[in-house]
């Protein structure tokens, strides 16, 4: 799709069209590299199958872009902006001696069909990349109880996975503890809050370490030190992340200034509105099913926020149109982002009939009246000297007292009032949609495409270290950490186990063989009294200082 579409021949871009048509790119970041990354061969067996073959300290999930996975697509095939963290990643694990694995989620990486993967809609793709994630990480923990995940995500499937990932963090996916989840990482999410930073809901240039884990490796990770993005996410209001609950910390949110799908201008709501209505839409194909899910969505969006605005926005005392006025609750774009939300609670049947109510009474009351001031005796006269021979001038008759009874049910001051008040809705609409003007604001989304596709290339530190390259060191020395702590829990278990029957009551005799045992210890590589002081240390960093020394001076008595 060509991102420059929408000049005048002589002159320059016209801003407002560019920016809905990037509103629809944005929202679903179509195709950024399908050229360059296929939609990879398919799958030959059930891809649930193929996911775990060992169980290391850490699996990672990942999960492709717009055009880049399909629904059966491999799960061990390094493609796609996210062979930039994986392929790295592995490399380094074996560097440091720890467990690693990974592998990709398949669903229908599609914008309707505009761009390999499948035909479903956007919002359709996205509710199966979050179904297909959870069944993912239940798999690998049900395989393997002890390992921990790590979630890499770009694009589209950022927001599907920033929707579980909150889920997670409230405590909402039983089969997937918050504590199961390492770390985590979400390339161009249109879930990504206003003027975020990296570690969303805290001020951290690093990642928080895993609980349980000394985090040591973490720490000497170089601070992040992008610029932040001052836009937001462009997905649906009601799935915009400020933070991730009890996660919060663990997961990164990088956005690119200009990637659209993350950075879209906070004051266009409008912009917002045409993306989810795109997203709704199947594109590909067949002509007919795109021209249908287009108006379905429309007639559902035009459906949502009309009963809104009738309820909430228009007043009618005494059900009269002298009476009437226009006080909005929210601005008409605002309720159109909302009401263009395919997961938006349609009105209750008792909203739409108060709605219908309001409007049939008022149109009753000023049937009525305009019915009082031509159906008059002074009228009826008039048509009967006419006489039936004559029934055009009857008519005419009858016409002009309609028009002066219909002109009379607006009073002057009614409508002066009514053009105010649409004259301040017009300002309002302005204000709330003020960056589609603003010319300037447009100028960073002159190329959405390279912004978008640049996670890979941009500098993430002071370094010059890209987004992936950062993240595929962050989920190393995730992997470190959690293998040290769990070779300590595992030396700290056995030193225990061993010396603890010197302090049992029923053989007081064997105190000096728990001595011996002790020595017979120290003469491995790691003594149980390292192992104890590092033991210590990680308990002491996770709030655990008490029942540690407790067991320790227990066993040494």
């Amino acid at each position: 799709m060509n991102m420059d579409q929408g000049s005048r021949p002589g002159g320059g871009p016209r801003p407002l069209r560019r920016l809905a048509a990037s509103a629809v790119v944005g929202a679903v970041a179509v195709a950024v590299s399908v050229g360059a990354n296929p939609v990879p061969a398919h799958a030959s067996t059930n891809w649930v199958d193929q996911l775990v073959q060992d169980c290391p300290a850490l699996f990672v999930l990942g999960g492709q872009g717009t055009g880049e996975s399909s629904p059966d697509a491999p799960v061990k095939a390094d493609t796609g902006m996210l062979s930039n963290i994986m392929s790295p990643l592995l490399d380094q694990a074996r560097q440091l001696g720890v467990d690693v694995d990974r592998a990709y989620v398949p669903y229908p990486a599609a914008f309707g069909g505009a761009v390999p993967g499948g035909k479903e809609s956007y919002a359709v793709s996205v509710t199966a990349a979050k179904d297909n994630l959870q069944t993912a990480a239940e798999k690998v923990l049900d395989s393997c109880p002890s390992t921990k995940l790590a979630i890499a995500a770009y694009s589209q499937f950022a927001q599907a996975a920033s929707e579980f990932l909150s889920e997670v963090g409230a405590g909402k996916v039983s089969g997937v503890p918050a504590s199961s989840i390492a770390s985590a990482a979400l390339f161009g999410s249109p879930t990504r809050s206003e003027g975020s930073g990296v570690f969303p809901g805290t001020s951290q240039t690093t990642p928080s370490p895993v609980p349980g884990t000394s985090g040591s490796a973490l720490k000497a990770l170089p601070a992040v030190t992008v610029t932040t993005a001052t836009g937001a996410g462009i997905g649906p209001v009601a799935d915009i992340a400020s933070s991730f609950g009890s996660l919060t910390g663990r997961v990164s949110m990088w956005c690119q200034t200009g990637d659209l799908a993350c950075d879209a201008p906070p004051k266009a709501p409008i912009a917002r509105a045409v993306a989810n209505v795109a997203g709704q839409a199947e594109v590909g194909g067949d002509p007919f099913v795109a021209v249908q899910t287009i108006g379905l969505a429309l007639a559902s969006t035009a459906f949502n926020v009309g009963v809104d605005v009738i309820n909430e926005d228009i007043q009618v005392p005494k059900n009269s149109l002298e009476n009437l006025s226009i006080a909005p609750k929210k601005t008409l774009s605002q309720r159109l982002a909302e009401g263009s939300d395919p997961r938006a609670t349609p009105p209750t049947g008792q909203e739409a009939l108060s709605a219908l109510m309001k409007v049939g009474l008022v149109a009753v009351n000023s049937v009525v009246t305009v019915a009082k001031k031509v159906i008059t005796p002074e009228t009826i006269a008039a048509v009967a000297a006419v006489g039936l021979a004559n029934p055009v001038a009857a008519f005419g008759i009858i016409a002009a007292k309609t028009v002066n009874a219909v002109i009379n049910l607006v009073p002057p001051a009614t409508t002066q009032r009514l053009v105010k008040q649409t004259f301040d809705l017009v300002k309002n609409e302005v204000s709330a949609n003020k960056d589609l003007f603003d010319l300037a604001a447009l100028t960073k989304y002159s190329n959405i495409q390279a912004a978008h596709g640049s996670y890979g290339s941009s500098a993430a530190t002071a370094t010059g270290l890209a987004p992936t390259a950062y993240v595929a060191k962050m989920f190393a020395a995730v992997a470190s950490d959690l293998a040290t702590s769990n070779k300590t829990s595992s030396s700290s278990s056995s030193s225990t186990s061993t010396t603890r029957p010197s302090a049992t009551p029923l053989a007081p005799t064997t105190s000096r063989p728990a001595s011996s045992s002790s020595s017979t210890s120290s003469a491995t590589p790691t003594s149980s009294a390292s192992v104890a002081t590092s033991a210590d240390s990680t308990f002491s960093q996770n709030g655990l200082t008490t029942d540690s020394s407790t067991e320790g001076n227990s066993t040494h008595e």
